[in-house]
């Protein structure tokens, strides 16, 4: 519906910590493909990225190298557009892809800094 109540987003972060991969990577699809057409374009993965990199503060790359490398390996036909299929087969396949979108989801730093603000605000 184009909300996230409470128990949406308990779920979503319960599959990020402790789904399979195949989950995982059907939930990362999801949340880059922010028009629901069912593929992703660069646009969309760049703008998802550049706002996951402002919220956890990770800056290995920026966020046109890091689309520009996603689509660089898994783009199989070059149209420009990741299908589910195209992102979890390139992804499984590559394991610093791997590495790299699953630590670009590490929430951790942001979960420390609201740990950190709730004991100042005590």
């Amino acid at each position: 519906d184009g909300f996230i109540d409470f128990l949406e987003f308990i779920a979503a972060i319960n599959l990020v910590i402790r789904g399979k991969i195949d989950q995982k990577l059907k939930w990362y699809f999801k949340l880059y493909d922010a028009d629901g057409n069912g593929c992703i374009d660069k646009k969309e993965l760049l703008s998802i990225f550049t706002a996951i990199q402002a919220i956890n503060g990770q800056t290995s790359m920026s966020a046109e190298e890091f689309t520009n490398m996603i689509f660089q390996k898994i783009d199989v036909n070059n149209d420009g557009e990741l299908t589910l299929e195209e992102f979890i087969n390139g992804v499984e396949r590559d394991e610093d892809l791997m590495e790299l979108i699953t630590k670009s989801f590490d929430l951790s730093n942001v979960l420390k800094v609201i740990q950190n603000g709730r004991r100042h605000s005590i």
